[in-house]
């Protein structure tokens, strides 16, 4: 009985696979059966279908597979793992899927196309990332739809691969999209198939692009190195790629559905410049079959389809050739080889919540509160390179995923739209703005010293082709064509360094690039202490070294400082204001003024950090010009209300942004208690909950934070947090509950990344990095009573960053080339810290290293050398005891900020002390030393 129902079964496959297709070309293989391809496309070679809908944002695909998806009403990340995010239901807007990326390629999980660094296309203002057509973007499903069929989407940040697996009673299917980690020309689309049963299985695949073939070209090659040309559907890149095949199938390539090598290449038909050499796309692929059947004798297949893209094809071959030599040695190796390099990041740095307990059902808010942590390092990482790349073009706001023409436009020429960037590419055209050293740059450099340098060398390096001076030069030019000295940086940058924003106000009157670059620079110094980026060339295109940079970018702004004859103050006057585009130019932006003042303090810092005097003779009178600036510099204030404007006549009913509050946080001013509280109160009613405020939130969690008042400070991450969009945890510029898929809205927006990071940083960990030292901050038992006992209230920090969490440690801390662990355990009321080599990282490792920690009014000073752990506790009786003022009198911070543990290089330690007034405990301890030494003296010379 059982033999006539399996022989039932078969008789019915056997007739639905001839149903869906007629002739199976049977090619004597045992184990697999390919359908023969010229029943359903004329042209074998792409076998692609066209994935935008003229009428619509969704694909054929999801059309045609609509009716097929189930909708299961059960709860998403069902392993409880924070790394991995779950879901039964793949949300329908792309724009919502993950960013797969590497710092080199860059897409969206099943996008139609994929972006490459450096690779625009567009004059001037129209300029854009090119879509490269995705030829691994493939959708399995089973040929024979069941009910008991069923879909888990999985993405795993740890490992950056999103997995579909698609289960029957008969088979699963399980696909791995990736993009490599190490081989960074590469993206795999892995499918393996393990049956169940007894019984064949047949696949379909659904593979979709941008190409159709130009049908005015009527020779379509069959055969080895003949050529076909295609072109992107209704997309006005007006992009024609050239199609052969470089190496037919072998038999046994048949038998591992290996379909051969294919290439497309095409020229990019606009730079940015007019009349440069054009850039050209290089792609090496493996066709994908259109249908497959798995028979019982093979049990489980695995199928590797590889792309590899650049813009050289040589690179490109060879990038590919490396991936299948990979997979010939060991089938696995190549998602090894990409798993492992993840894991190198991953446990050199990131957050980690410690109690478990945390993550059960009853405690929804910290499992999300952590999955957010990590998408949002997982997003920033993925978007720079593995390792230094001096050709690596920087951070976009949106990665490497987004750049492009948008889909609503790809049959409608944008040429005449009178502002190309923001309605017609995603994610600002792919280009590189002032969020990459604001909030990017300082974020990465407390991790990764690599990835940092990349980021720094983006605003140095010559393009992908050497026909255009370098980004550096360009914008020494911007500055000279304006009549000003030194650097002036682009609003954004794309190519060749020119300024490519939309408008004429972002590309005139948006002049703080420079000195965001110089804050970026000085975040990266305090964190690594690289005297080596000061010292010696910074690119291999330029002979200017770190210090050179650092000063061109501060003679731009002391040369744009201007004295005002009755205030007898250094004023910039004509600037545009926020980020929106203005109808009206303001004097003295408060934003703009201070962190050009930072700036030219910054030249004196970097002179102190290879222990050079600024005011010896060489630099005296350029650094007294600059201190000249610096101390008379107009901040616009209302001394009524005690009061900083965000500029010249400011009146709140003007603006929907704010930017005053950033010279509290991140820019680190100065500020009364009073100061600090009228600043935060005055401008949260500037703020549009659902407008552009992102960035700003960040600002208001931390100053909120040290204000000691919890609940708006949580407010504020609450606000953060609804810009996160579930299951993957996808950032976007306006939150979710405004309209998220408007034409406006940036999706995986990484400046919020970083703001998201930092903050929780800065305002639940209290770490604070100041020039040669990082500092501890953290909030007292008995506020009300210190608040009492001394003049001014200390600095609090959350005692809990979500319900329930009561450990959660910061790991890989860079600091002078050590690497620290912070371990926070509130229940214990400890807070420890380690010291471990920095072992994946160059520049110089200074293992001298000191604590000083204040229990009551005693401070203690312990060592924390490599392998050292310093733990300070957090008993009621810390809290006990007041402060003395001289105390507080040596904070680098406000009056109301109190540092609980400091971290710095022994060799500062009597500066510190000096500084200090408190050094009576080292004092004796240091006479005690002193007396030891000289009776072991005595007693040598006794003997």
């Amino acid at each position: 009985m059982r033999i006539v129902i399996l022989a039932f079964v078969s008789i019915i496959i056997c007739v639905e696979i001839g149903l869906s297709e007629q002739n199976i070309d049977n090619l004597n293989i045992k184990k697999v059966k390919f359908v023969n391809r010229k029943s359903f496309n004329k042209y074998p070679q792409i076998r692609h279908r066209l994935l935008v809908n003229k009428n619509s944002n969704n694909s054929i695909s999801n059309v045609r597979r609509r009716d097929r998806q189930k909708v299961i009403n059960l709860p998403n990340h069902w392993d409880k793992n924070p790394f991995l995010f779950q879901t039964y239901n793949e949300p329908e807007h792309f724009h919502l899927l993950p960013q797969l990326s590497n710092g080199f390629i860059g897409t969206l999980v099943k996008n139609e196309s994929i972006h490459a660094n450096g690779l625009y296309n567009g004059v001037g203002e129209r300029s854009h990332r090119v879509r490269i057509p995705s030829m691994t973007a493939v959708k399995v499903y089973f040929s024979i739809y069941t009910d008991n069929e069923i879909s888990t989407y999985h993405f795993d940040c740890r490992k950056g691969v999103y997995i579909i697996e698609t289960k029957n009673n008969e088979a699963v299917i399980t696909q791995r999209f990736y993009v490599h980690r190490r081989l960074k020309n590469i993206i795999v689309n892995e499918i393996r198939v393990e049956l169940l049963t007894a019984t064949a299985i047949s696949i379909d695949t659904e593979n979709v692009t941008m190409l159709e073939l130009n049908h005015e070209m009527t020779n379509s090659p069959t055969n080895l190195n003949q050529y076909s040309y295609f072109n992107q559907m209704d997309n006005p890149e007006n992009m024609t790629y050239e199609h052969r095949v470089i190496k037919e199938p072998t038999m046994s390539q048949r038998v591992e559905m290996n379909d051969g090598i294919y290439y497309l290449q095409a020229t990019i038909p606009h730079t940015e410049i007019p009349n440069k050499r054009q850039k050209e796309v290089h792609t090496y692929y493996t066709n994908i079959p259109a249908k497959f059947v798995i028979y019982p004798d093979t049990r489980v297949k695995t199928l590797h389809f590889i792309q590899s893209i650049d813009s050289d094809g040589f690179r490109a071959r060879n990038a590919y050739e490396e991936a299948i030599r990979l997979i010939q040695q060991d089938p696995n190796s190549l998602y090894v080889s990409h798993v492992s390099a993840w894991e190198d990041i991953w446990q050199n740095s990131g957050f980690t919540m410690i109690n478990q307990a945390t993550y059960s059902d009853s405690n929804q808010e910290s499992f999300k509160l952590a999955q957010r942590l990590y998408s949002s390092f997982y997003n920033l990482y993925s978007s720079v390179p593995y390792s230094f790349d001096n050709q690596f073009y920087g951070v976009s706001p949106a990665g490497l995923a987004y750049g492009g023409l948008k889909r609503e436009f790809f049959n409608n020429s944008p040429n005449t739209q009178s502002s190309f960037n923001r309605q017609v590419s995603e994610g600002y055209g792919g280009h590189i703005t002032y969020t990459q050293d604001l909030w990017i740059l300082p974020v990465i450099s407390l991790f990764n010293q690599d990835m940092a340098k990349n980021i720094l060398n983006s605003r140095l390096r010559r393009g992908l082709n050497t026909d255009h001076v370098t980004v550096y030069e360009q914008a020494r030019s911007n500055a000279d064509q304006e009549g000003f000295q030194g650097l002036r940086y682009a609003w954004e940058q794309g190519d060749y360094g020119i300024d490519v924003s939309s408008t004429e106000d972002e590309r005139k009157n948006k002049i703080h690039t420079s000195a965001d670059i110089s804050f970026g620079v000085r975040s990266y110094l305090r964190a690594t202490h690289n005297r080596e980026y000061v010292l010696q060339s910074l690119s291999s295109d330029s002979q200017v070294r770190g210090e050179d940079f650092i000063n061109q970018i501060a003679q731009y702004w002391n040369s744009r400082f201007q004295l005002d004859s009755v205030s007898n103050l250094y004023e910039i006057k004509g600037v545009s204001f926020g980020e929106k585009t203005q109808s009206r130019l303001v004097d003295n932006d408060i934003f703009t003024n201070y962190i050009a003042a930072l700036s030219l303090d910054t030249y004196k810092y970097i002179l102190r950090i290879t222990d050079r005097d600024p005011y010896d003779s060489r630099n005296v009178q350029t650094v007294r010009d600059y201190d000249e600036k610096i101390n008379r510099v107009k901040l616009p204030y209302d001394n009524l209300r005690q009061l900083y404007l965000e500029y010249d006549n400011f009146n709140s009913q003007q603006n929907g942004e704010t930017w005053a509050p950033y010279l509290n946080y991140p820019l680190g001013k100065k500020l009364t208690y009073a100061e600090k509280k009228i600043l935060y109160d005055s401008y949260s009613s500037q703020l549009q909950t659902d407008g552009k405020s992102l960035l700003a939130y960040s600002s208001f969690l931390v100053g909120y934070s040290e204000l000691n008042e919890d609940n708006k400070a949580r407010d504020y991450l609450s606000r953060i947090t609804n810009h996160f969009s579930e299951p993957f945890m996808i950032m976007s510029e306006y939150p979710n509950s405004n309209s998220a898929l408007n034409s406006q809205n940036t999706f995986n927006y990484l400046p919020g990344y970083a703001a998201f990071v930092s903050g929780f940083i800065a305002g639940f960990c209290g770490v604070r990095y100041q020039d040669f030292q990082l500092d501890l901050v953290y909030p007292s038992e008995n506020f009300a009573e210190y608040q009492a006992q001394v003049s001014s209230s200390q600095f609090p920090v959350f005692k809990q960053p979500a319900l329930n969490t009561e450990n959660w440690n910061i790991t890989g801390l860079m600091f002078r080339g050590n690497r620290l662990d912070i371990i926070y355990d509130l229940r214990s009321k400890s807070v420890e810290i380690r010291n471990r080599r920095a072992n994946d990282q160059s520049g110089q490792v200074d293992d001298m290293l000191e604590v000083i920690s204040y229990e009551g009014t005693q401070m203690i000073v312990k060592p924390l050398r490599i392998g050292d752990t310093v733990t300070i506790s957090l008993s009621t009786e810390l809290w006990s005891y007041a402060p003395k003022r001289s105390r507080l009198q040596r904070n680098h911070y406000s009056d109301n900020m109190h540092i609980l543990a400091t971290v710095y290089p022994i060799q500062y330690n009597n500066q510190i002390l000096k500084a200090s007034n408190s050094g009576k405990i080292l004092k004796y301890n240091s006479i005690s030393l002193y007396v030891l030494a000289f009776v072991i003296f005595i007693r040598q010379l006794v003997e």
